[in-house]
């Protein structure tokens, strides 16, 4: 096949059977983690980011990506030359992002079974069956980049396993703090 129609193909909207399996993947993610007891106390979003909601996923042939954001703590980064006092920060998170994550695997291994999940570096893939797509789903805070003025922008970070910090931006806002 030429590549013209290749990319052409690639670039049309995902087919009902696939937008429903992908609904599906988001849906049974948010059951497995309004499951968990231990999460069931904390604020999460869960929401599809990347290609599917871009249009930009090759179609019959991708995953969906799935971002698990924790709303009650955050990653920070303030401007060169101030100090986390300069903005109010002075509190140490209650809940860590390596306790969080421990959380989220257990609640995705209990809704889809030991062998429904691979956790990985940065995401856990949340293997398709019959009736959805397969998933990487990624635990995440909330990351707020401080400006002079005390206002923020608000992206999403996460730590992979192997120490680094991932700084992503799927709809980035800003707000005055």
């Amino acid at each position: 096949m030429p590549w013209n129609e290749t990319l052409k193909k690639w670039a049309k909207a995902p087919s009902e059977t696939e937008q429903t399996k992908c609904n599906n993947a988001v849906t049974a993610i948010r059951k497995a983690i309004n499951a968990s007891k231990k999460l069931n106390s904390k604020s999460i979003t869960i929401f599809a980011q990347g290609s599917y909601c871009n249009r930009t996923n090759v179609r019959l042939n991708s995953d969906v990506d799935v971002c698990i954001l924790c709303d009650d703590t955050f990653f920070y980064q303030v401007p060169d030359g101030k100090t986390s006092a300069d903005f109010g920060l002075n509190s140490p998170a209650s809940y860590r992002f390596d306790e969080y994550k421990n959380d989220i695997e257990t609640a995705l291994v209990q809704y889809f079974g030991k062998g429904g999940v691979t956790r990985g570096n940065k995401a856990f893939d949340i293997h398709e069956n019959t009736y959805r797509i397969d998933a990487d789903a990624v635990a995440a805070f909330e990351h707020r980049r401080y400006l002079e003025g005390g206002a923020y922008e608000t992206g999403i970070a996460f730590n992979a396993d192997k120490g680094e910090r991932v700084i992503n931006w799927p709809s980035r806002t800003t707000r005055m703090a």
